[in-house]
């Protein structure tokens, strides 16, 4: 059986891994702290 693996793009640097500052420059992007994918969700409870 194969498996499929899905990784969906940070939607603040759109995968990049740091965003674009306005004056000038860039940071690592502080939704994904700079990995460029959305974090993975663990439902233990």
């Amino acid at each position: 059986m194969r498996r499929t693996v899905t990784i969906n793009a940070c939607p603040y640097c759109e995968g990049h891994g740091y965003v674009q500052l306005l004056l000038g420059g860039s940071e690592t992007c502080y939704g994904c702290q700079g990995t460029g994918s959305e974090p993975e969700e663990d439902d233990k409870h």
